[in-house]
């Protein structure tokens, strides 16, 4: 199994009284290489939570997370930001450019961190750069790029290291109808090349274009949907009905 997510548990403690609060309990699933999975819930229901222990910016209390035969919940401190730029792609929701940089070179810059040899970044960018429409914009600087552009470049950022698993936390959230369309027809067809992507959403147009969903309510898995041969817009209208559920409106 590519990923598994084992039995997950976290809890913060107040330093000076002895109250907890649990974010997750008994988080438990498996991801097969390959999966685009969307993860749902309301606000404060963990799944920021589990997307940031599944980044390896924070440690499960109890649990563990199996990426690839390893367990990535006990690589030491000192190992981590390594492992992240090896492993992991991420896109944020507000992008997380460098307006003092062009375009190539926030997008290498993960690379650059990586120590590769410039010609190695110069191979890869011009194997993603025209799949993300962003062959044009290379010299360009971030605040002269609209959201939509900004954010195919975060994901161009993230492809680059060739991770195994891409973590997305809410990633249309910053972008209006047409380009958050454009941006998940992108994953659809990242993912039809094989890339693993974790999507965090409140979207259920969002996740519709992912192939399950994964819904958390108090910090456990509630319920989860595949999408299989359902149109996308049908989808969309299974997890809303779902979402209704979970919130409690039916």
């Amino acid at each position: 199994m590519f990923l598994e997510i084992n039995h997950l548990e976290k809890v913060y403690r107040t330093r000076f009284s002895k109250e907890e609060t649990r974010a997750l309990q008994d988080v438990d699933f498996k991801v097969e290489k390959g999966e685009f999975i969307a993860i749902m819930g309301e606000s404060g229901s963990g799944k920021t939570t589990l997307l940031n222990i599944l980044a390896t910016l924070d440690k499960p209390s109890n649990g563990s997370v199996i990426l690839n035969n390893h367990d990535i919940t006990n690589i030491k401190e000192s190992q981590l930001a390594d492992f992240r730029l090896r492993n992991l792609g991420f896109v944020f929701q507000d992008f997380n450019l460098l307006d003092s940089l062009s375009i190539r070179d926030n997008i290498f810059l993960p690379l650059v961190l990586a120590r590769r040899p410039h010609k190695e970044m110069e191979e890869r960018l011009a194997q993603i750069a025209p799949k993300l429409r962003i062959a044009d914009l290379l010299n360009k600087r971030p605040f002269e790029l609209s959201g939509g552009q900004k954010q195919r470049v975060a994901i161009a950022r993230s492809l680059i290291t060739q991770p195994q698993l891409i973590l997305a936390d809410e990633p249309t959230a910053a972008l209006d109808y047409r380009n958050s369309e454009d941006l998940l027809h992108l994953f659809e067809d990242i993912n039809a090349d094989g890339q693993t992507i974790l999507m965090v959403t409140h979207s259920a147009n969002a996740a519709s274009h992912a192939g399950r969903v994964l819904f958390i309510k108090d910090g456990r898995i509630f319920h989860q949907l595949y999408k299989a041969n359902k149109s996308s817009s049908d989808f969309a209208k299974e997890i809303s009905l779902s979402m209704s559920a979970l919130l409690g409106g039916e």
